[in-house]
C-alpha cells in the first residue's frame, strides 16, 4: 500500500541563546508550510538554541518539558500538523541533543536523541545510545540528527527498523573563504555532502528523505584548537526533499526559506542494499578526517570532569 503527503522543510536562521525569539520565528515558518499544505515541518538540528559551541549554550538547556516541546505540542495542535526539530535537553546532570516530534493531536510521538556528538560538540553535551525510529500514524519514521546519519552504525539501525521516511535535522556549517589547507574544491565538496548523504539514504532504503540544514552566518569560538579557529564559515542552507524514487522533489539555496513538496511513502521498502562501511562512515573520505576523533575523545574527557557542567544541567532541568 501507499499513500502520499506534503511535507516540507523550514530552512531557518537561528539566533545563538535566544529560545523563545527562534520558537517564535518557527511559527512563522510553520505557518508558511501549512498555508502551502504541509502535513509535516522538520526544523533544521538546535532550531531553539542555535549553535554556539562554548559553555554559553548550557544557559539556553532546558528539560524535556520545557519551552521547545511546549511549543512544538501546542503549534502542531493549532496547526494541525506534524512538527520536529532538535533542543539541548538537560536530564540527569547531563545535557542531550534531543529531537522530538509532535503529532497534530498536540502530543509527543517520537524521541531521539543524538548518538555521536561531532568534534566541538563532544565538549558540551553526552551521546546517547537508543532507538533511531519511531511510529506514528503514518508509518514509522527514522532520525538522523546531523552527524549520526553519516555514520554506519546509526544507518544500519535505521536499516533494521524499516522507516517509511527518513528525517536528517542538521546544524551543518562550511567555510566561505579558501585557504592553502581548504582550497575552493574541498568547499565545494562540502557543501554538497549533505545532499549527497541524503541520496545515499535515499538510494539504499527507497524511502523519502528529508534533510533541512540552517541558513545564515556561524562565527563561535571553539575549545579545541586542533584544527584551527573556523573564521567566515556559514550554514550553507542547502535542504533537501528526495522522494521514495529518487526525484529531487526540493533543494534551497543559501537563505532562509521553507521549501514543500509531496512524496510517496510505503508500506515496505523498495530497497533493502547493504549497508557501505568505511571506517565509521558511510562514505569514503581522506584519512585526515579521523583526526575529528581526536577532537571528540578530548572533548569527551572534558565535559565527563567539568565541575560546572552537573550543577548547570541541574539548575536548567528546574526551568
Amino acid at each position: 500500500m501507499m499513500r502520499t503527503i506534503r511535507v516540507a522543510v523550514a530552512q531557518m536562521t537561528c539566533l545563538d541563546g535566544q529560545v523563545d525569539a527562534n520558537l517564535n520565528h518557527a511559527s512563522k515558518l510553520t505557518l508558511e508550510a501549512t498555508k502551502k499544505g504541509a502535513e509535516l515541518v522538520l526544523f533544521p538540528e538546535f532550531m531553539s538554541q542555535g549553535y554556539r559551541l562554548t559553555v554559553d549554550i548550557w544557559k539556553s538547556a532546558e528539560p524535556f518539558k520545557g519551552p521547545t516541546t511546549t511549543w512544538l505540542c501546542d503549534t502542531a495542535k493549532e496547526l494541525n500538523v506534524y512538527i520536529g526539530s532538535t533542543f539541548l535537553e538537560a536530564s540527569k546532570g547531563h545535557f542531550f541533543n534531543t529531537f522530538a516530534m509532535s503529532s497534530p493531536s498536540g502530543r509527543i510521538v517520537g524521541i531521539v536523541r543524538k548518538r555521536y556528538p561531532s568534534m566541538w560538540e563532544a565538549y558540551f553535551f553526552k551521546g546517547s545510545p537508543g532507538e533511531h525510529t519511531f511510529k506514528t500514524d503514518f508509518g514509522r519514521v527514522g532520525v538522523g540528527i546531523c552527524f549520526d546519519s553519516h555514520t554506519h552504525t546509526v544507518a544500519s539501525k535505521l536499516a533494521a527498523s524499516n522507516p517509511v521516511l527518513i528525517l536528517m535535522p542538521h546544524s551543518y556549517c562550511t567555510p566561505t573563504v579558501p585557504t592553502k589547507l581548504m582550497p575552493q574544491e574541498d568547499i565545494d565538496r562540502l557543501n554538497n555532502l549533505p545532499r549527497q548523504v541524503a541520496q545515499l539514504y535515499n538510494s539504499i532504503f527507497g524511502v523519502p528523505v528529508l534533510l533541512c540544514n540552517k541558513s545564515g552566518s556561524w562565527d563561535s569560538p571553539v575549545p579545541n584548537k586542533l584544527l584551527g579557529t573556523p573564521r567566515n564559515y556559514i550554514f550553507p542552507g542547502r535542504s533537501t526533499i528526495i522522494d521514495a524514487d529518487g526525484s529531487l522533489i526540493i533543494e534551497l539555496g543559501h537563505t532562509e526559506s521553507v521549501g514543500v513538496g509531496q512524496v510517496t511513502l510505503k508500506s515496505e521498502l523498495s530497497t533493502k542494499k547493504p549497508i557501505p562501511k568505511h571506517s565509521r562512515y558511510i562514505y569514503t573520505g581522506s584519512i585526515g578526517r579521523e583526526i575529528i576523533r581526536l577532537i571528540e575523545w578530548q572533548g569527551k574527557l572534558s565535559y565527563t570532569f567539568n565541575r560546572v557542567r552537573k550543577q548547570r544541567a541541574l539548575s536548567a532541568e528546574q526551568i
